[in-house]
């Protein structure tokens, strides 16, 4: 950001406004997680699908690997799912309702507040408010308080959409590259016997 002015250096044209800095909590509600309780963890896909932590996401989206019967909080599909236990910043979206466990917390934020956190979790900004020396996590106060700069919304929207587009992109070429990488694989195993 640039010191005279609240924006950032690189912008789409037609936007000029400063950037408004404000809390993440004042901006997107943040729901904090609550395991229930273990006796009611399930492998039944028919069940609520539970969401604990970064070993329930994967390439920033959350996928399914526990279920359980019994709600405590929830997270609405389309929300972001935050992990706040170690790894503590990491980030994904749900396609699903989902029960969110203590590892997590859930916020309702759009295209542009998902990057911006993915971008939070790059630089280590969590990393300052992580406790504990075996298993570091934040809490509900940092999240709400973590002071984050904010467009208008049609900026919001813009800046959103070119990230995701980016991200869709490098997804599909990172699989590409595995499955040349596959092939290579197999051609060796072919070749040279």
């Amino acid at each position: 950001m640039k010191d005279e002015k609240k924006a950032p250096k690189l912008r789409f044209k037609g936007f000029t406004d400063d950037w408004e800095q404000c809390k993440l909590g004042d901006v997107a509600k943040i729901t904090m997680g609550q395991s229930p309780n273990s006796k009611n963890y399930t492998d039944n896909p028919k069940d609520h699908i539970l969401v604990q932590g970064n070993a329930d996401m994967k390439d920033g989206q959350v996928h399914p690997r526990i279920w359980t019967t019994e709600i405590t909080k929830i997270a609405d599909k389309g929300d972001l799912i935050l992990s706040v236990r170690a790894p503590v910043g990491d980030i994904g979206k749900t396609s699903y309702d989902v029960v969110i466990g203590r590892g997590v917390a859930a916020i309702k934020g759009n295209e542009f507040i998902f990057q911006l956190l993915k971008r939070m979790k790059t630089v280590g900004y969590w990393t300052k408010y992580s406790t504990g020396s075996t298993f570091e996590s934040i809490n509900s106060l940092e999240i709400n308080n973590a002071v984050i700069n904010l467009p208008k919304e049609h900026e919001q929207n813009k800046v959103g959409k070119i990230l995701s587009y980016m991200d869709h992109a490098i997804t599909l070429h990172e699989r590409k590259l595995d499955l040349l990488k596959e092939q290579k694989k197999g051609f060796l195993q072919k070749m040279f016997v």
